[in-house]
């Protein structure tokens, strides 16, 4: 399941809900992120798993 599928679940099943703006907002972000994973698939040899093990270890670093 992609990350953004992920974001967007979790948010219609939480408490908190996004107003249009914070939606916007997210999903701008998301393709920076998304732009950015790209990037580093092309110069380096990091693969989907790599990649997504480096976002989950930011995310609980930064918001756990």
């Amino acid at each position: 399941m992609p990350l953004i599928t992920s974001i967007i679940s979790y948010m219609e099943t939480s408490k908190w809900k996004p107003s249009e703006e914070e939606r916007e907002v997210m999903e701008a972000v998301w393709m920076q992120v998304k732009c950015a994973c790209e990037k580093l698939k092309e110069e380096t040899n990091a693969q989907d798993e790599h990649i997504r093990k480096m976002l989950k270890e930011m995310a609980d670093r930064h918001y756990s």
